[in-house]
């Protein structure tokens, strides 16, 4: 009985997770992450801290690569954003959040490029725009929206640079917008 609770107890502090914090990884001539000391694979989770030592953010590591969900936080402690990594690179739906915990943006990663419509909302979790990314470019029409949800301007978008784009008022009338308007949408 005494040699089955020494195993489960080995097997428990094995299985462990690594807390990796400042200092305590450098990047090997490959890009992967090793232990400072013992030059062993980053295998756990690396949190780095405020000034005042709250946790700012946590990024999980896996055979030396980032691996799983990264999240940072607000100093007040609310999530504030969490990026999904699959072997080192974005990959998946990157979020970021307002303190109220409300979805603040979306955007899909595909082999670490904005891939797909990327999404900002208004403090009351309303669309404010949506925008499709093609290879981490503004590609196509992007829409923005007033709270109430009715649109407010259309752009069309080719290599990130803005080519054309209408104007809506709050009773749906459309207007052409300038050159100088445009210009100032440049992504």
């Amino acid at each position: 009985m005494k040699w089955l609770l020494i195993l489960l107890l080995s097997i428990t502090l094995y299985g462990a997770e690594k807390i990796y914090e400042y200092g305590d990884l450098e990047e090997r001539h490959d890009g992967v992450l090793i232990e400072v000391k013992t030059h062993a694979l980053a295998n756990g989770t690396g949190k780095f801290y405020y000034d005042s030592g709250k946790l700012r953010g946590e990024t999980p590591f896996k055979e030396g690569k980032r691996e799983g969900v990264g999240k940072t936080y607000y100093e007040s402690g609310e999530l504030q954003g969490e990026t999904p990594f699959k072997n080192d690179v974005v990959e998946g739906l990157r979020k970021s959040y307002f303190k109220s915990g409300t979805v603040q943006s979306e955007t899909p990663f595909i082999n670490d490029k904005a891939e797909g419509i990327a999404k900002i909302y208004y403090p009351s979790g309303k669309l404010q725009s949506e925008t499709p990314f093609h290879e981490n470019k503004a590609e196509g029409i992007s829409k923005l929206y007033y709270e109430s949800g009715k649109l407010t301007n259309e752009i069309e978008f080719k290599n990130s640079s803005p080519v054309s784009g209408f104007q809506y008022d709050e009773k749906g009338a459309k207007t052409p917008m300038s050159e100088a308007q445009l210009k100032a949408m440049n992504l």
